[in-house]
């Protein structure tokens, strides 16, 4: 059964259903990198929007990308 996997892309098809594609293969490479990032950040329950701006502040002052958080539970 590929239900699974049909579920996890289907915002990332949405998206660019409703954008009306990609303009261009450099569009459509940041438009899958971006989605993996978000969709691990939601795999790992955090806030992929409030982590993505979190980065790119950090980018702005420093220079660097902060690595993705790990997953935090409460069993550890």
């Amino acid at each position: 059964d590929n239900n699974g996997g049909e579920r996890g892309i289907r915002p990332a098809v949405l998206i660019r259903k409703n954008s009306y594609g990609n303009g261009s293969e450099r569009g459509a490479q940041t438009q899958a990198v971006m989605m993996t990032i978000m969709r691990t950040l939601k795999m790992r329950e955090h806030n992929p929007v409030q982590i993505c701006v979190d980065a790119l502040k950090s980018y702005v002052r420093s220079g660097k990308l902060p690595p993705l958080p790990t997953k935090i539970t409460a069993n550890g």
